[in-house]
């Protein structure tokens, strides 16, 4: 579904585009005046930046279980109460509203530890017997066993793994380096399947068991519900109902 949205609104992009293009002819007559709104900065609202995949979904809460985000030292995060037309205070809209040149320091101890149940320590706290138990090797290592809490769960391979690769949320592009996410992204890019290796299993290290592709083919189902193969290359469209 997230690949058909991209390609849809890639086509919509096109269309808007070859509209804008017209626009920029003589059909109107040579009238080329347009009329910009002027409001201030701070009418606007960034409601997604649109830089790595799944971030704030997955690691950032949307609902009240942290109403106001703060850091390490309780400190709130680009707190929404500055600006009236901007106030809102979830974890996502603070990770919005501030630049990602400040991601690593205004919100490593949120995404990492925060008290939201998708922090990266929580997922391991919860997830890590059932990872274990399908024969997969977790990043973190629990201090005690079994753990009471994410306290007893050590993620310092895990933050160090996926740190680089999702801070600062930007894509990034080596072109030294093989293309392909974390180092741009192609269309048929398995972003989701990779960022949770990198969140979840040891694909770093000596020994380590497993890459940033183990979980690609594993996590999304290949078939439909009535058991069609999904198409496998962008755009991801099955073959066009035939009319009758």
């Amino acid at each position: 579904m997230n690949k058909l949205m991209t390609a849809a609104k890639i086509f919509v992009g096109l269309g808007v585009a070859a509209v804008l293009g017209g626009c920029n002819g003589d059909d109107d007559g040579g009238n080329n005046n347009f009329t910009f709104n002027t409001a201030s900065a701070d009418r606007y609202v960034r409601i997604d930046r649109m830089g790595e995949p799944a971030l704030a979904t997955a690691l950032l809460s949307k609902t009240v279980d942290s109403p106001t985000p703060v850091d390490g030292n309780g400190k709130p995060v680009n707190p929404g109460s500055a600006n009236k037309f901007n106030n809102f205070n979830d974890q996502r809209d603070a990770f919005n509203r501030g630049d990602p040149v400040n991601d690593a320091r205004d919100f490593a101890f949120i995404l990492t530890v925060g008290p939201q149940i998708n922090s990266l320590a929580n997922y391991h706290y919860k997830l890590g017997p059932q990872l274990r138990a399908l024969g997969l090797t977790p990043c973190s290592t629990e201090m005690v066993l079994p753990p009471s809490g994410i306290g007893q769960v050590d993620i310092s391979m895990c933050v160090a793994q996926v740190a680089p690769v999702v801070l600062p949320d930007v894509i990034t592009y080596d072109p030294n380096v093989a293309v392909g996410w974390p180092n741009g992204r192609h269309f048929d890019d398995p972003v989701v399947d990779r960022l949770l290796a990198a969140s979840l299993l040891k694909i770093s290290g000596t020994g380590a068991p497993h890459t940033i592709n183990t979980l690609v083919g594993v996590i999304d189902p290949t078939r439909d519900e009535t058991g069609t193969l999904s198409p496998v290359t962008f755009p991801h469209l099955r073959a066009a109902n035939p009319f009758p």
